[in-house]
């Protein structure tokens, strides 16, 4: 298959994620994918400059899962669930199987605490923003374990999504916004009641996430999805050549996002 015409094939079979009841198909999704790697690697530098300095608490460590032992429930956007997805699909087939039937469970009280908010009927791909902020926020309050973790570590370390990278962090990505007040914090409530002299700017590359995920939906908006509905999400891509096509390009390297 020459060069031409396997961009035809990969233009007219493309990617799809099926992800709560919808089928998302997907625009350049290698490309989204290596470039939500390198927004991914931008805070993973940022985060080291402020380990690096002492006078900078730093509480989060391995094995202190107390924020997945809560927290099976944040949002995430389309092209963070498409990576989360494809991480899933490779863990082992009994781990997998394990993870899902796990998943389906929560997906289930997820969907009993949606239907108790007030507000217009839960439908996603067009979800109406406030309200789904106010039913994730309701589930989330449930402490439902993530069905990824395993042993007290992350099954899915390197793909987790930009929250679950963030949590251990101040950053201004989750700041609370007032007329009156910024209050930039840790989503940790270790690092509650701490004097924090520098926080990890990260609002610019949260942004960015967004940009992806309307890139990767080809200028639709698909909205976000639930981090139980990413896990459960299945991914459809075409074959050439009997195989998958790349999912990411290691050789690429990032640049731009410091």
């Amino acid at each position: 298959m020459g060069e031409k015409s396997l961009d035809d094939y990969l233009m007219n079979y493309p990617w799809t994620l099926d992800i709560a009841g919808c089928s998302c198909p997907l625009t350049d999704p290698e490309t989204i994918l290596s470039e939500l790697a390198c927004v991914y690697d931008a805070f993973q530098r940022r985060a080291e400059a402020y380990r690096a300095d002492a006078r900078n608490p730093h509480l989060c460590r391995a094995g202190c899962s107390h924020c997945c032992e809560r927290g099976a429930f944040f949002a995430v956007t389309l092209a963070e669930a498409l990576m989360l997805a494809l991480a899933v699909e490779a863990l082992s087939i009994d781990h997998r199987q394990h993870v899902l039937r796990a998943a389906q469970t929560l997906l289930r009280l997820q969907q009993g605490v949606f239907a108790q908010v007030n507000g217009p009927p839960d439908v996603p791909g067009c979800r109406d923003e406030e309200f789904f902020s106010k039913r994730i926020g309701r589930v989330s309050r449930t402490g439902a374990s993530c069905p990824l973790l395993h042993q007290q570590l992350c099954s899915i370390y390197d793909s987790r999504p930009f929250l679950c990278r963030a949590y251990g962090f101040p950053t201004d990505a989750y700041a609370v916004e007032t007329d009156a007040v910024i209050v930039v914090r840790s989503l940790c409530h270790l690092y509650d009641g701490l004097d924090l002299r520098e926080v990890i700017p990260g609002k610019d590359l949260k942004q960015h996430l967004t940009n992806l995920a309307t890139r990767l939906g080809g200028g639709r908006h698909w909205g976000r999805f639930t981090s139980i509905e990413a896990i459960l999400a299945r991914v459809r891509r075409p074959a050439v050549g009997g195989t998958s096509a790349a999912i990411l390009d290691n050789e690429n390297p990032c640049a731009g996002q410091r």
